[in-house]
């Protein structure tokens, strides 16, 4: 992930200092200084310039609320969902764009279940529902693109739960969306090994990076408390044919990233 990067433009420099590492697929975020989703022609040139570093594109890490606090995929309001739907479309179009992949979320707002009736009135199965219908939407239109839809798991909140996620596939039913398992925020809330075996054959990208099981931390594997042989041991056993795909904090960890992989399927 370009993630390391977060504070330099997206351009040739960054993704050659990638490319240079070993590093053989890329997933961009919309975190660097000047992304802006409106400029179809910068896609088509950094998917260019992935092709021509010997890059595969993997995906596009979507954080579209940082852009606008009202584009919610759980929203109720018709003007907030047609607002939605035009900025995940631009989204979808960067991909198809870049030459095809994976548009990636975590931006799911759905509440939790209620846990009595008075807790009902949080709206949880009102969002949920307003959230497949709107996903549903945008995963016809990215279906038509070539483009696939990756839900990614959190730390906190309704996706923190493997489960959770599996019965959103369940429920919505379309062939072009699945599940992005991070390891990092599965730590923060349960076991990372167990969550990839729940999610199987939903799973279709990852974010791999490791912590102590308190915060966010995004180290690389072994630096933290992640079971790495069990991670590795439950993605073959899934039969998980991906990208296997760090999202890391810092510059310094590019350098020994594809050693440590190595490291860790031996």
């Amino acid at each position: 992930s370009t993630l390391l990067f977060k504070e330099r433009p997206l351009g040739r420099d960054l993704l050659a200092d990638i490319a240079a590492a070993g590093v053989d697929s890329a997933e961009l975020t919309d975190y660097h200084p000047g992304f802006s989703y409106e400029d179809p022609a910068s896609f088509r040139s950094l998917g260019a310039t992935l092709r021509d570093l010997g890059l595969d594109f993997n995906s596009l890490h979507a954080h579209l609320e940082s852009f606008d606090r009202e584009c919610d995929l759980a929203g109720l309001e018709p003007v907030r969902q047609r607002l939605t739907q035009e900025a995940y479309r631009r989204a979808v179009d960067a991909v198809e764009q870049l030459g095809g992949g994976i548009l990636l979320t975590h931006d799911i707002r759905i509440p939790e279940p209620p846990v009595d009736a008075a807790a009902a009135e949080g709206g949880h199965e009102r969002k949920r529902d307003a959230f497949l219908r709107n996903l549903g939407t945008l995963a016809d239109y990215a279906a038509d693109r070539g483009v696939r839809l990756a839900l990614e798991n959190t730390g906190r909140g309704y996706t923190r739960e493997p489960e959770r996620l599996v019965a959103l596939m369940r429920d919505l039913d379309r062939g072009n969306v699945g599940v992005c398992i991070d390891t990092g925020h599965r730590n923060l809330a349960g076991d990372p090994v167990e969550a990839l075996r729940v999610i199987g054959d939903h799973l279709i990208t990852l974010h791999i990076h490791d912590n102590h099981g308190e915060k966010d931390e995004h180290l690389l594997p072994g630096m933290g408390e992640i079971s790495w042989p069990g991670i590795t041991g439950a993605l073959r056993d899934i039969g998980y044919g991906g990208v296997f795909l760090y999202e890391l904090a810092r510059p310094e960890f590019l350098p020994p990233l594809r050693t440590n992989f190595e490291e860790l399927w031996r």
